[in-house]
């Protein structure tokens, strides 16, 4: 019988395959976690957009869930909410008070959204003033007690923070939507908090009105850059509640 040569891999070709096969697989890898991590990011921004919309639909059709246990009274200093027993008998009704729902205060700081309502005193008196005297004169309030609302809270989902335009600084702003009980047009407010007292109402609206630029730090590895949401400024419905490209410079 003739005699042959049998040949294996060597321990270098081995370990060359090895590291070749995990060279690639890290690669498709990072790849994948990337690409998870973006649409994980894009779905955080969504989802703020659409809580912020949302906003705008409920000032306008404005709801009040005030139950038989919260009353509303009109003081000197204007509205104030008090919970009181059920056997009161000074309990006014929802919706027959002097008491009104005039829209939504909106607290954003990094990854939590609250939003309180804004109540305000009725007034059936019609006067020549511009839209923004006749909600101050209205003597407009945040309440913290639950009135009944609904899409109040929101934690933006995926970890995303929102932060200050070009840095990785939180961003904590209140925003005022409000609506105007004698035109009806809606108005949005902000300011960005620097202490930890929240404004009030008449506080926010004392500042002109400018684009509310949220930028998302993903706070993990994506592929693209930054992007975010804006409330434009002097917006009115929901269609002023916009995202940020990626791209566009802007966070």
């Amino acid at each position: 019988m003739g005699a042959y040569n049998k040949r294996g891999f060597t321990i270098i070709e081995v370990l060359l395959f090895l590291a070749i096969s995990g060279l690639l697989a890290m690669t498709l890898l990072t790849g994948w976690t990337a690409m998870i991590n973006t649409q994980r990011y894009k779905d955080s921004i969504k989802t703020t957009q659409t809580f912020l919309q949302q906003q705008y639909n409920l000032v306008y059709n404005v709801q009040n869930g005030r139950s038989l246990t919260t009353k509303c009274t009109v003081g000197a200093d204007g509205p104030e909410v008090i919970a009181v027993e059920e056997d009161d008998i000074g309990v006014v009704p929802a919706g027959q008070s002097n008491c009104i729902v005039m829209g939504r205060y909106v607290h954003i700081n990094g990854s939590s959204i609250k939003v309180y309502p804004i109540l305000g005193e009725d007034s059936s008196a019609e006067t020549n003033d511009s839209d923004k005297q006749v909600i101050l004169d209205r003597k407009p309030i945040r309440v913290q007690q639950d009135v009944g609302m609904i899409e109040n809270e929101l934690t933006i989902p995926w970890q995303a923070v929102t932060v200050k335009e070009h840095t990785d600084d939180t961003l904590n702003v209140a925003i005022v939507i409000v609506r105007s009980p004698q035109s009806g047009a809606v108005h949005t407010y902000s300011q960005v908090i620097t202490g930890g007292v929240l404004p009030g109402v008449d506080g926010v609206m004392a500042n002109s009105t400018v684009d509310v630029n949220l930028c998302m730090n993903p706070e993990t590895a994506l592929a693209g850059g930054r992007m975010g949401v804006v409330i434009k400024a002097g917006a009115s419905a929901q269609s002023f509640v916009q995202t940020i490209a990626d791209g566009e410079g802007t966070c």
